[in-house]
């Protein structure tokens, strides 16, 4: 078994659960926590899940609504923090004076350095953003492969060949739409930070992700990290939705991951 369960994605506030394994061998990570510790462990026990008892914890970036919660979150479960280097002391949240106030193992990973976490093989990617460094993952199992990636202003690195094949599940960014982030209220300079290759992808870089590169065995897709000002659920899904069938691949679970709440993965949304 692997799943990914969403519990917060956007620029409120992130936090993700992978779920691996079965019996005695079974896992759970946290993926970021940039949202409140208290909506956390709420959103994580309607999953049938406990924030408290996660085995580890994984940081993709030093961003505050990934990184705020991060230190705390492994402390209270006992678990490992693994984060680059890079990423920690950025402030005061994730210093190593609090790290080390609150007892956290930290065990740093590099870029397609892969780790193992039980049955769980974690594969780091780096992606390009304003935050050096940032990563997705990818995540396999014996029988299993998934894949997270939100936070990339560019699609060429999720187009390069046989990363993104045999995946069953995969979180992928779809943040604006192109015309909406022209014409909407964010100031010009932050228009051309999250409009370029530094920021975050548009519908249409999407598009070109999943058109070139969507796995054939896809059984599940989720639009990650949603602008609530710059993009619309229709308009993101529309888009994924011809990718795929220029992609020919079919019978995909079609979802879009909430800014706020668990996302269950049986859930129907296409």
């Amino acid at each position: 078994m692997l799943r990914i369960h969403t519990l917060a994605s956007g620029s409120s506030g992130n936090c993700a659960l992978i779920e691996a394994g079965s019996g005695l061998d079974r896992v759970v990570l946290c993926l970021d926590c940039g949202i409140a510790q208290r909506t956390a462990r709420g959103f994580a026990e309607a999953a049938g899940l406990s924030m408290t008892s996660v085995d580890a914890v994984l940081l993709t970036h030093r961003h505050s609504d990934h990184s705020a919660n991060i230190v705390p979150t492994a402390s209270r479960a006992s678990a490992p923090l693994y984060a680059h280097a890079d990423s920690l002391e950025t402030n005061q949240r994730t210093s190593m004076a609090e790290i080390t106030r609150r007892n956290v193992e930290v065990r740093n990973f590099e870029d397609r350095g892969f780790f193992k976490i039980g049955p769980l093989v974690v594969t780091p990617i780096k992606l390009p953003h304003d935050a050096e460094p940032t990563f997705g993952f990818v995540f396999e199992t014996e029988n299993s492969k998934a894949g997270f990636f939100t936070d990339l202003g560019r699609p060429e690195i999720l187009m390069e060949p046989g990363l993104l094949d045999g995946m069953e599940t995969l979180v992928l960014e779809s943040n604006h739409d192109v015309d909406m982030l022209a014409k909407g209220p964010y100031p010009r300079v932050l228009r051309e930070r999250v409009g370029g290759d530094l920021g975050h992808l548009a519908n249409t870089q999407t598009f070109e992700i999943l058109a070139s590169s969507a796995p054939k065995n896809l059984k599940r897709l989720v639009l990650a990290h949603l602008s609530l000002k710059n993009n619309t659920k229709e308009l993101a899904l529309e888009l994924a939705d011809q990718a795929l069938r220029q992609r020919g691949v079919s019978n995909v679970n079609l979802q879009i991951a909430p800014a706020r709440g668990y996302l269950p993965a049986d859930a129907m949304q296409a």
